[in-house]
C-alpha cells in the first residue's frame, strides 16, 4: 500500500539549498515537506570541514557561526604563482567551519519553523498532471511513497533527481551533467606538519589547488579537476609533491563532486523549481556554491511564497525566479564562464607573468 502526505511544497533534498528554501518558505507559513535521501544526521559528514564567506552571514540572515560549528576565522589568504615567486594577499574574510554541526543548525531552523522532514527517502519519478509537477513518487525503507503539493523543489544535488526524470515538453532542460562539465574535489587531511609548511588559507589557481587550514596545526590539501576522481586525486599528488614532497602525516582522504558548467536555460516549470547543485549554481571561480545556491534560494522563495497567495504554481507565476536569478547573479557567472577557456588555456609560464 502506498503511503501519501501532502503539503504546499514539497523540497526534494535536505542538503544546504534545500534547508535553506525550506525555512524560508515555512517562515512565510506555507507547509512545507522536506524528502532525504539519507539520514539526517549524515548530512556534511562526507566533507567534514569547509570554509564559508563570512560577509554572507549577514546577507542570508544567518547568525554567525560558534562553538562546535566554528573551527576558525581567516581574514586574509594568499595566492600563489605557479613559480612560488609571487604572492598576492587576497582580502576577504573566510570561516572554517564543522560542515555537519551547520547542517544541525540549518535542520532545527528549518523544524522551528514548522517545516517537517521525512529521512530516508528516495525518489523514483515526479508525478506529472496535465502538465504540472504535483509531487514525487519515492520508496521509504522499500516502501512506497507519494508526497504531493501545489510546488515541488528540486534541490537533490548534482544528479538533480527530479530535475532529470522530468518529461520533455516542460520547458526545463533534463540532460545529467557530464564528467567533464564535473569538478573532481579531492580533499587530503594532514597533521603533524614540520616547520615551514604553509599556513592560513592558500590558494594555487593555477592547479586549483589549495593549502587551508584545519582543525589546531592541521590542513587541509585539495583540488578540483574535471573528469575522474582518479585524474583528480593525480593531479592532486603531483601538485603536493611538486610544491611539498610528503609533509606531516594523512589523517583522512575524502572526495565529492561539485558542477561547473552553466545552469539550465529554464529554472522553472508549471509546479517545479530547481536550487542549487541540481541547478548548477556554483561559482565559476571556485566551484563552491553554499553561498551561491542561497542567493537563488532568496529568490526562488519570495517568489513561491507571491506565486502561492495567488493560487498560481504555473510557469509564468514563477518566471519572475528566472528573471530575478539570470539578470543577477546568473548573468555575472554566465560572463565568467565565457572567460573560462581562455584562462585554462594559459601556460605556467603566461600564468607567472600574469
Amino acid at each position: 500500500m502506498t503511503h501519501k502526505l501532502e503539503a504546499d511544497v514539497v523540497v526534494v533534498g535536505a542538503g544546504t539549498s534545500g534547508c535553506y528554501l525550506a525555512w524560508r518558505l515555512a517562515q512565510a507559513g506555507l507547509q512545507v515537506l522536506v524528502l532525504e535521501k539519507q539520514c539526517l544526521a549524515d548530512g556534511g559528514q562526507a566533507i567534514d570541514i569547509f570554509h564559508m564567506d563570512e560577509v554572507r552571514f549577514d546577507q542570508f540572515g544567518l547568525p554567525h557561526p560558534e562553538g562546535e560549528e566554528l573551527i576558525g576565522h581567516h581574514p586574509t589568504g594568499l595566492a600563489w604563482s605557479p613559480d612560488l615567486q609571487v604572492q598576492n594577499p587576497v582580502r576577504y574574510a573566510f570561516y572554517v567551519m564543522h560542515k555537519p554541526a551547520f547542517h544541525r543548525r540549518l535542520h532545527g531552523y528549518v523544524a522551528e519553523a514548522g517545516a517537517q522532514f521525512v529521512e530516508e527517502v528516495e525518489v523514483v519519478e515526479p508525478v506529472v498532471e496535465d502538465g504540472f509537477v504535483t509531487g514525487v513518487r519515492a520508496l521509504r525503507r522499500g516502501e512506497p511513497l507519494e508526497v504531493r503539493g501545489a510546488i515541488v523543489a528540486d534541490a537533490s544535488g548534482i544528479d538533480g533527481v527530479v530535475r532529470t526524470r522530468l518529461p520533455a515538453g516542460l520547458g526545463v532542460e533534463t540532460d545529467t551533467i557530464r564528467p567533464d562539465d564535473t569538478l573532481f574535489v579531492c580533499l587530503e587531511f594532514r597533521e603533524d606538519l614540520p616547520p615551514g609548511t604553509p599556513r592560513g588559507l592558500n590558494f594555487y589557481p593555477y592547479h586549483k589547488a589549495f593549502w587551508n587550514p584545519s582543525r589546531g596545526d592541521g590542513a587541509i590539501l585539495g583540488i578540483g579537476q574535471p573528469g575522474s576522481y582518479q585524474y583528480a586525486w593525480e593531479r592532486h599528488r603531483q601538485w603536493r609533491e611538486e610544491y611539498f614532497g610528503d609533509p606531516g602525516r594523512v589523517v583522512k582522504r575524502t572526495q565529492g563532486r561539485t558542477p561547473y558548467r552553466r545552469s539550465p536555460y529554464s529554472l522553472v516549470a508549471n509546479g517545479f523549481l530547481v536550487v542549487g547543485d541540481a541547478a548548477f549554481q556554483t561559482k565559476p571561480f571556485s566551484g563552491e556554491g553554499v553561498t551561491s545556491s542561497f542567493t537563488a534560494c532568496q529568490i526562488a522563495a519570495d517568489v513561491v511564497v507571491e506565486a502561492l497567495c495567488r493560487g498560481d504554481a504555473s510557469r509564468a507565476a514563477l518566471w519572475p525566479y528566472n528573471v530575478r536569478y539570470f539578470r543577477d547573479q546568473g548573468a555575472r557567472f554566465a560572463s565568467m564562464f565565457v572567460q573560462l577557456p581562455a584562462a585554462a588555456e594559459l601556460s605556467r609560464a603566461e600564468v607567472d607573468y600574469l
